[in-house]
């Protein structure tokens, strides 16, 4: 093969880089990295920062050797929101220790998050010191926030002075779309109210409009049962005609669907943690006297088939303890809600298979003080996209 290397008189260089595409070879470059180094690479160039900044970039190019999933771990006090990662072994032994990473933090404790990580992004809801209330995409691992629109119901009547903001985050694998599912509702007064709208979340795109959705069942989410997404489903707790149900959001095609539930899971009430289980739906409850937990799997959402499984609990370790999730097949994770700075953090797997529970001690670099607060996600997977 002849190379030709093309010289031009006067001021203008040699160019020996024309037959190499720019976007492949900055490409090359970045898929070698880890997730937030790639953020950093923003402020190398303008076009190193378009194109990480492109909607489809993880589908253009991936990252060579992804980074495996993690926990992900916020804790708040008052002094702020923290956000770290741990790595998420299988089948550990009592000998296991992890040390959490810190990503970054906010000041204040102005922030919650609305439910679990979508696509490596977090829906939070910022209160402000005016009492009004702004939703923000947080990417955890970049530390970047984007504040979503804010959307204003003319028709509200007057009488309806009690209204309820619930704002769940959802993914669609096949479209690969992130939406934000928004609930006004009342009711707590008659006449009783509500309204959903549905937010598409783009990465870059600077015009995100609500747009109204329609649901033919008049429905008001439980917020203390915290919402899951699976294969495209937003699952959530809901109260229809005072009956509590399990609400279905199809994120792709906005869909309403509505799924029964047995009267030994209505008794667990607030008390329920929902779960990915094997890619299906998992309603999870402790009971502290007995020791034992309730886990009820969705098996078939058209005929609202549940299977029931108890679990003896053999260890002191899951009192006062909620599931963060499943790693592999057969581990559910659980973390103490509370703890303070005094306080031992830890981890415990349950093998539900061996019926063994593994303490493991996490190693959390203290920024604060006093009690605080933890949620916790297994198979966290960081994302480059950017604000």
């Amino acid at each position: 093969m002849n190379h030709q290397k093309s010289t031009t008189s006067g001021d203008d260089e040699t160019d020996y880089f024309d037959a190499i595409h720019v976007d492949l070879f900055t490409a090359k470059i970045l898929s070698k990295l880890p997730v937030k180094s790639i953020a950093q690479c923003r402020c190398v160039s303008k076009l190193w920062s378009s194109q990480i900044r492109r909607p489809y970039y993880n589908m253009l190019f991936p990252i060579m050797s992804p980074a495996p999933p993690r926990i992900l771990f916020t804790i708040e006090n008052a002094e702020g929101l923290f956000f770290y990662t741990s790595p998420q072994p299988r089948n550990p032994d009592e000998n296991t220790s992890l040390v959490a990473t810190l990503h970054h933090r906010t000041s204040g404790n102005s922030l919650r998050i609305t439910s679990p990580p979508v696509g490596g992004l977090l829906c939070l809801e910022h209160d402000r010191k005016n009492y009004s209330r702004v939703l923000v995409i947080s990417n955890p691992i970049t530390g970047e926030f984007l504040a979503l629109p804010k959307l204003r119901i003319n028709e509200i009547k007057k009488e309806l002075l009690y209204l309820n903001e619930t704002y769940i985050f959802g993914y669609d694998p096949i479209d690969k779309q992130s939406k934000v599912l928004r609930i006004t509702s009342s009711s707590c007064r008659l006449p009783k109210f509500g309204q959903y709208h549905v937010l598409t979340f783009e990465s870059g795109n600077k015009n995100l409009l609500w747009r109204k959705t329609e649901c033919c069942t008049l429905h008001f989410p439980m917020g203390d049962i915290r919402a899951m997404c699976i294969s495209g489903i937003l699952y959530y707790a809901a109260d229809v005609s005072t009956n509590f149900t399990i609400a279905c959001f199809h994120v792709r095609s906005e869909d309403f669907t509505f799924i029964d539930i047995n009267q030994d899971i209505k008794k667990m009430g607030q008390t329920l943690n929902f779960i990915d289980f094997k890619g299906k739906l998992g309603a999870f409850c402790y009971k502290k006297f007995s020791k034992t937990f309730e886990l009820w799997v969705l098996e078939d959402a058209e005929r609202h088939q549940w299977s029931k499984h108890i679990y003896q609990l053999p260890n002191r370790y899951l009192n006062k303890v909620v599931a963060a999730g499943v790693v592999g097949s057969s581990e559910i994770v659980f973390y103490r809600k509370y703890t303070r700075e005094q306080d031992q953090f830890f981890i415990a797997y349950y093998n539900l298979e061996s019926n063994i529970i593994t303490r493991v001690i996490l190693e959390v670099p203290l920024l604060f003080s006093g009690t605080c607060c933890v949620n916790a996600f297994t198979n966290y997977v960081g994302d480059v996209r950017l604000m």
